[in-house]
């Protein structure tokens, strides 16, 4: 499956546990993104594992009766009292109960929701809380072409309660001529090239167009008004035959005109009003056909444009080009043309390659200035998206230098020069200019005003003042026209440094749901980069490790460089030029926290082995997680000589749990001045931000540690808001209390903190807790009786899993013994398990399938080597 590597982890993760306990993944996508085939092959890899499969779809027309969908899938028949009301004591859930049970373990593939029943998408629901915590796996997808809907609002509500979801993007460019190649068994022409990048990423169009191409003998004709294949127009009747006849009008007169259409143009072609069009709008943009601009109405997928026109009769089309040649006539000479909107389209799509292509090749043509002016603030903003701030600013500049603009270009140039500066730089940078905006606001549009009081919360935020952040953010929302991604990103993240997690979460799957909606998916990288460390503050490992691959891999298929160049090359998973975006640095800092947490501290090195440049967040989340890497494998006086250069107030604004941790190093290597400064640090931040307990417990926390106050620990972990935050206090209070000589009362404490580290799958702290509680003569039952295989890699426990993989990294027994926290025999005895499990007899052997069943990527094995 050419591009959905991301896609397909998930799917893996999915069915590594089901033996185990259940889970659930959400499928998102537009049609034709490829939904169906991730599903059945999802469902093949399944049976090759030996899970059962039962696996079904609702039709087009919808379901016959109620629940048919599940009824078909599990070969039950429908029976009469199956209409009855759902709850828990019907017949109906008892009968798909019992057929769960008989096939557990077993995985569910369920396609094409958006068009079954209300009654069996609560069915659904009641049944997936009824099965919870049994080996009972769910695969479900829908159609982003239906907006809203009881199954989009069934998988919003299996979100919030712990499902993963992943949604299909557009293919990368890479990936879809890698599909072009496999399509026609070699690689396309420059023509045929171009004429799949007006696909859009869409699988399903560059495969039928392709396919079509070549068996209707068209290959090698592919250019402006050549033919295209039968089975493409067939696909894309499909999607436009369904909509209403006014939604089939707009779509028709869109298609003819080319570019983008303004409502007004659209509204008097149609002989009705802007307002009267409007249903017909909504609709058309709800199925995916169409999307809104700044200045109107453009195609999702230029080839879908394409083919409207052609089948729309030569007549209209002459009569349609003839009318929209007069309303251009009478209208406002300020009107901005079908060639800036669909730059713009292609921008808010993600296609940035694209549109600078675009926006360059006129460039070169020497327009008139203000024509020149606007697009080069079109370039700045491209050059902002794809991570070039320092240029993006300078561009910006060039524009406002030019005098009697129209407002919304130097609004747009005001705009992009003030997230620049914000990301590449800090909010204090761009602080003085935002004061300017925002005090001359009668002169700015809401766009502009809302970017300086972003820049201005930014700002707020790096100085640790949250309640100040919070309420500039929300004037901005209040402000803002149009999108709010920005807006909403930006109290995300804030609401994430509080630990107020519900909200940050409802904020990401707004801001989301308009992103897909909107077909604007230039943010939608940067929101999973948040979200993945919403779910790492959560203490959920699993969940925010795939959510920041998602921000890397959505990045990459969107060509996007603002994310993909920092993410990737933090994560060094690709080469690129480096840019110190936020989300960027988030994603690889969160994939790197993961690993530290789960005792993989090469990968964690990995994942922070350069400093990324650009914005002082970005460089401080770096700085801070390689020193705790540092400390973990070097103890803290190796830390301490990395943490010289950190800022350490933006560390402690921006990550409450840094300064109990900042504390406890600086203690440790002997130097109680740093500690002290660390300690007044997060005091101070506290004291200015009294609403936000997450704060008193890192101050309590601190001061716990400074003066070996046990009060002042039990304090912080009874007001800790984050389970791994509760569990490091219960840590440092265990460890003051067994030193005080209450060995019981520190038992208690300790046994606490294991069950917090347990709970977020901290797998290095829980097993520091172990040893601790074997010197004081307390053991533990650490393994669980799954049911697992006899032999093969799913056969490992998770502590034989964990001695592998550091045993391909090239460590040593003695060295996995000190950083598990067990004895050398006790590698010892697990490695030999493992050998036999996998049927090998060495070490090499082992690397070496690691490596050929894709356990580790070939890198990682060749650095354990040299190791």
């Amino acid at each position: 499956m050419r591009g959905r590597e991301r896609e397909w982890r998930h799917v893996d993760g999915l069915l590594r546990v089901l033996r185990r306990r259940g889970g659930t993944l959400l499928v998102d996508g537009e049609p034709g993104a490829g939904k169906s085939r991730l599903l059945g092959e999802a469902a093949a890899a399944a049976s090759a594992r030996g899970i059962a499969v039962v696996r079904s779809g609702v039709a087009e027309l919808g379901e016959l009766v109620p629940c048919g969908v599940l009824l078909e899938a599990l070969e039950l028949g429908a029976e009469p009292d199956d209409a009855a009301p759902v709850g828990s004591g019907t017949r109906l859930l008892d009968r798909l109960k019992t057929a769960f049970h008989a096939r557990a373990p077993v995985l569910a593939v369920l396609d094409d929701l958006h068009r079954a029943d209300p009654a069996t998408l609560k069915t659904l629901h009641t049944l997936h809380g009824l099965l919870a915590g049994q080996p009972v796996g769910w695969l479900l997808s829908r159609s982003t072409a239906v907006r809203a809907g009881p199954a989009a609002a069934l998988f919003d509500l299996l979100e919030r309660h712990g499902a993963a979801r992943t949604t299909l993007a557009p293919l990368s460019p890479d990936a879809a001529t890698a599909l072009a190649a496999d399509t026609l068994g070699e690689r396309p022409d420059a023509a045929t090239q171009a004429l799949v990048a007006t696909a859009g990423g869409n699988p399903l169009l560059i495969i039928e167009l392709l396919a079509g191409l070549r068996d209707e003998g068209l290959l090698g004709t592919a250019g402006p008004g050549a033919p295209l294949p039968a089975r493409l127009r067939a696909v894309v009747r499909s999607w436009i035959d369904p909509l209403s006849a006014e939604a089939r009008s707009l779509v028709e007169t869109a298609g003819v005109l080319g570019g983008s259409l303004s409502l007004q143009h659209a509204a008097s072609l149609l002989g009705t009003t802007p307002a009267g069009l409007l249903p017909a709008m909504e609709e058309s943009t709800a199925a995916g056909v169409l999307v809104v601009t700044a200045h109107g109405l453009a195609f999702r997928h230029e080839l879908v444009g394409d083919v409207v026109a052609a089948w729309v009769p030569p007549p209209v089309r002459q009569a349609l080009h003839e009318q929209f040649g007069v309303i251009e006539e009478t209208a406002c000479p300020a009107a901005a043309g079908p060639a800036v909107a669909a730059m713009e389209s292609a921008i808010a799509a993600g296609r940035l390659r694209e549109a600078e292509r675009v926006v360059r090749r006129r460039l070169a043509d020497h327009g008139t200035v203000p024509g020149m002016a606007e697009l080069r603030s079109l370039l700045s903003e491209i050059m902002y998206l794809s991570g070039r701030g320092e240029e993006a600013v300078r561009e910006a500049e060039t524009v406002l230098a030019v005098p009697g603009l129209p407002q919304h270009v130097r609004d747009r140039a005001i705009l992009v020069r003030l997230y620049a500066v914000t990301r590449q730089r800090s909010g204090g940078a761009a602080a003085a200019y935002a004061s300017e905006v925002v005090e001359e606001r009668s002169r700015h549009g809401p766009a502009a005003t809302a970017a300086a009081l972003i820049a201005l919360a930014t700002a707020a935020r790096e100085e640790g003042r949250f309640a100040d952040a919070l309420a500039l953010a929300e004037d901005a929302g209040r402000l803002k026209e149009g999108d709010r991604y920005e807006v909403r990103l930006t109290m995300a993240a804030i609401l994430t440094d509080v630990r107020r997690l519900d909200e940050a979460r409802a904020m990401l799957r707004q801001a989301r749901k308009e992103m897909f909606a909107g077909g604007h998916l230039a943010w939608a990288a940067d929101a999973s980069a948040l979200e993945a460390r919403t779910e790492l503050a959560a203490g959920r490992l699993d969940s925010a490790a795939g959510e920041a691959e998602r921000a890397l891999d959505l990045a990459g298929a969107l060509d996007m460089p603002v994310t993909a160049t920092v993410a990737r090359s933090v994560a060094e998973t690709a080469p690129g030029t480096r840019t110190g975006t936020v989300a960027g640095t988030v994603a690889g800092t969160v994939l790197a926290a993961v690993a530290l947490r789960r005792g993989d501290l090469r990968e964690a090195a990995r994942q922070v082995a350069e400093p990324p440049e650009g914005s002082l967040e970005s460089r401080t989340r770096n700085a801070l997680l390689t020193a705790q890497i540092t400390e973990a494998r070097d103890g803290p006086h190796s830390a301490m000589t990395l943490l010289a250069g950190l800022s350490s107030p933006l560390a402690l604004a921006m990550e409450p749990t840094a300064a109990p941790w900042l504390v406890r190093v600086a203690l440790g290597a002997g130097d109680r001045s740093a500690a002290e400064s660390a300690a007044a640090a997060a005091e101070a931040i506290s004291r200015a931000n009294t609403g936000f307990p997450v704060l008193a417990a890192s101050a309590a926390h601190v001061r716990g540690l400074l003066d070996g106050d046990r009060d002042a620990l039990a304090l912080a972990a009874g007001q800790a808001v984050d389970t791994w935050a509760r569990a490091s206090a219960e840590e440092d209070l265990g460890v003051a209390l067994e030193k005080a000589g209450q060995r019981e009362e520190a038992a208690g404490s300790l046994d606490r903190a294991l069950a917090g580290y347990v709970e977020t799958g901290s797998v290095r702290d829980a097993a520091r807790i172990r040893q601790r509680l074997r010197g004081m003569g307390v053991r533990h039952r650490h393994w669980n009786s799954a049911k697992r295989p006899d032999s093969g890699w799913d056969s490992l426990t998770e502590t034989e899993h964990t001695v592998s993989l550091l045993v391909v990294d090239g460590w040593t027994n003695r060295q996995i013994a000190e950083q598990m926290f067990i004895s050398v025999h006790t590698v010892t005895f697990h490695l030999r398990q493992v050998y036999r499990k996998l049927s090998i007899n060495s070490r090499v052997e082992l690397a070496r399938l690691a490596v050929a069943q894709g356990r580790v990527d070939p890198g990682r094995a060749r650095e354990g080597r040299r190791g």
